[in-house]
């Protein structure tokens, strides 16, 4: 028998349900893997609520990411094996599948080897994070190696924004983080970070200037929106790149019309799944950095707390608070 978690109303983490089915059977394309540990994404709290770009169909699954165990493969799947253990990448849309069950379904192009280096609760928190910051930087940012760019990134302590400073330091970049209080500096420095902005207490954009000597930033990934995006924007250097990675705020910000204008500055965004997994020549490079980086040790996984199925919508509800520092991991027994 299998256990699988839904909900049938937009009514946030409250709505989830565990669901006793059978073990599906996969169609072509598909493979079974017998779920080991699934992360939590901010993208499927909104989906959850019906405020996400795609609409939830009832009954719904949940979950876009995780790790485990090959049980089962349909036809035309090839290269992956019975036994194998694996990552299930986000090249899914939430209302396609849902990882958050015992045994899933998934697509075969959402399948990738797991490292061995890491655990599967690791293996579960780390392809969101670092592709996001790939997409961010080097697909929206033009981030490169050894050319010294200053990198803000903003709610820094979540797992993308972690993730993010990984990768900027890796190229050799200079971060500027920002967390809205004082109690996350240790965590923001030991994943790399040069200076930290309290956002509670501090100016943004004065800060930022101060930093960098009036230069202003380079790129930055904005995962807040609301009014830091015209903030950032009066902080930026010129022809720097703003890259909209997130909506914690829940607030889409107006358009900085004249920083914009007078500096060139570019402001862009992109759907991870669309712009980099759906792409496979681009996935196989973004595959190879993020893997190299974390055979490396350049990049490394950041769990905050880790959740029993049983605890899921408590662990929705954690991070609905914002106060994690990394990835909110479930691990399934």
């Amino acid at each position: 028998m299998n256990t699988i978690i839904k909900f049938n109303k937009a009514n946030g983490p409250s709505a989830l349900e565990h669901i006793n089915e059978e073990i599906p059977i996969p169609e072509k394309d598909e493979v079974i893997v017998q779920m080991k540990a699934a992360g939590l994404n901010r993208s499927e709290h909104m989906f959850m609520k019906g405020v996400y770009v795609i609409a939830p169909e009832f009954p719904s699954k949940i979950g876009t990411e995780g790790a485990g165990i090959i049980h089962n493969i349909g036809a035309n799947v090839t290269g992956i094996n019975i036994g194998d253990e694996v990552c299930i990448t986000p090249n899914i849309l939430p209302n396609e599948y849902g990882v958050l069950g015992k045994y899933i379904i998934a697509p075969k192009e959402a399948i990738v080897p797991k490292p061995k280096e890491i655990t599967f609760n690791e293996a579960a928190s780390v392809w969101m994070a670092l592709s996001t910051a790939y997409c961010a930087l080097v697909l929206n940012g033009g981030l490169e190696k050894n050319k010294k760019q200053i990198v803000v990134v903003t709610a820094a302590s979540s797992a993308i924004g972690a993730a993010t400073i990984q990768m900027a330091k890796r190229s050799g970049a200079t971060v500027i983080a920002t967390s809205r209080n004082y109690n996350k500096d240790s965590f923001l420095k030991e994943n790399g970070a040069d200076f930290i902005i309290h956002t509670n207490t501090e100016n943004l954009t004065h800060k930022i200037l101060e930093f960098t000597n009036n230069k202003g930033f380079d790129i930055a990934i904005d995962l807040v929106l609301g009014d830091f995006t015209a903030k950032l924007a009066d902080a930026a250097a010129p022809e720097a790149t703003i890259i909209a990675g997130g909506l914690l705020s829940m607030e889409v910000p107006e358009i900085p019309f004249f920083p914009l204008v007078m500096k060139n500055l570019k402001l862009t965004s992109f759907h991870v799944v669309f712009h980099l997994f759906r792409k496979p020549e681009v996935f196989k490079e973004a595959s190879l950095e993020i893997l190299d980086g974390l055979k490396n040790k350049h990049y490394w996984p950041v769990i905050d707390k880790v959740f029993t199925m049983e605890q899921a919508t408590e662990a929705y509800l954690y991070l609905e608070e914002n106060n994690q520092k990394g990835k909110v991991v479930i691990e399934i027994n």
